[in-house]
């Protein structure tokens, strides 16, 4: 059991450890202009270069189509792959991101609910091309590694 002079001596020592922090380390102001700048090219890189990736990955997948009742799904495998890694990208919630995307629809006639985002974490098909994808990084990293080690280098 811990006493309230415990407990208060701990919360002292803390704030002491706060204020030194503080006083450590450097106030530097965000040049906000040049960081937006900077964020906006990062995102665009990673687009351009996750997008052939997530394409390589949906059609390494050989779909077997099973069930026909029910509702057509409203988005790809692709789509519904990319949304998952967006709702991760800006740290949204289901619900948030079904309103994003429901505000987007206007630009791409895509119209869903909170539900469909959830559903996809359950979606195999989506699953095992998260799968894929994670495996198609790792190949593309490992394969950069080896090109990096065999280049030689200038000697002088």
């Amino acid at each position: 059991m811990i006493t309230n002079k415990q407990l208060t001596n701990t919360l002292v020592m803390l704030d002491g450890i706060i204020e030194e922090y503080k006083q450590e380390s450097s106030n530097q102001k965000r040049d906000w202009r040049t960081y937006e700048q900077r964020l906006a090219e990062r995102l665009k890189t990673a687009y351009k270069e996750l997008k052939p990736l997530v394409k390589e990955a949906v059609q390494s997948l050989e779909i077997v189509q099973g069930e026909t009742r029910g509702v057509k799904p409203k988005l790809t495998l692709e789509q519904k792959v990319l949304l998952v890694l967006l709702k991760h990208l800006f740290g949204k919630s289901n619900r948030d991101m079904a309103i994003m995307v429901v505000i987007f629809s206007w630009l791409t006639d895509i119209d869903i609910s909170y539900k469909t985002v959830e559903r996809l974490y359950s979606d195999d098909q989506v699953i095992l091309a998260l799968h894929n994808l994670h495996q198609l990084i790792l190949k593309k990293k490992m394969l950069q590694k080896q090109t990096v080690a065999e280049t030689p280098q200038d000697t002088l």
